[in-house]
């Protein structure tokens, strides 16, 4: 069993934001209780950063260190440092782990504005053979900026079902060649899906 925490977003100083803290949090407490459990940590940072202004650690690292804080070893965990956002997270996670080690069951973590696009993107990557369960956190975020997440992940949910249309379910090579170089990656953002994801909030 695989507990898969997905990065949500670092700053430039290597900081992680509350919502992907609380993610940690749940997953050292899922790890206490599965004694046979290991620990994938998903990310490397958003590809909306600038070239010339991106954190020094990796997401990933950065959530490591983390866990390392609350006591979990480091040989119980490994990192996936390649990937800049969710689809990325599922392409990584299961060409350089799931693959590999031939692990077929998961338990991925993320926040609850995120889990239901993190739900789709996993099960289009990966396919049926494979057994996840989908957990979310509670996110600190309150008010207007909720909200606006929440909205922005509703639209993002539609664009990524138009951009995986034709791939068939478990064909990860689909992607290959495709992340970060099609239009979607290209589109402008607002001002404020930039700051979220680069500033650590």
């Amino acid at each position: 069993m695989t507990i898969v925490v997905l990065g949500g977003g670092i700053n430039t100083k290597s900081q992680l934001p509350e919502q992907v803290k609380k993610r940690l949090d749940k997953a050292a407490k899922l790890f206490k209780r599965q004694k046979t459990a290991h620990i994938l940590l998903c990310g490397r940072y958003s590809f909306l950063y600038p070239k010339d202004k991106i954190p020094k650690k990796t997401e990933a690292e950065a959530m490591r260190d983390y866990l390392l804080a609350l006591g979990i070893k480091k040989s119980d965990i490994s990192l996936e440092k390649q990937s800049k956002d969710t689809i990325g997270n599922a392409y990584y996670a299961k060409r350089t782990y799931f693959i590999p080690k031939k692990e077929i069951r998961a338990i991925i973590i993320t926040s609850q504005f995120h889990k239901k696009r993190t739900q789709f993107i996993f099960q289009k990557v990966f396919g049926s053979k494979y057994r996840f369960k989908f957990v979310s956190t509670p996110s600190p975020i309150k008010g207007k900026e909720k909200k606006q997440i929440i909205a922005r992940q509703k639209q993002l949910l539609g664009q990524t079902k138009e951009i995986l249309a034709d791939m068939k379910p478990g064909d990860h090579n689909f992607l290959k060649g495709k992340l970060y170089k099609s239009e979607y990656y290209k589109a402008k953002r607002p001002a404020w899906v930039i700051k979220f994801v680069t500033q650590g909030k």
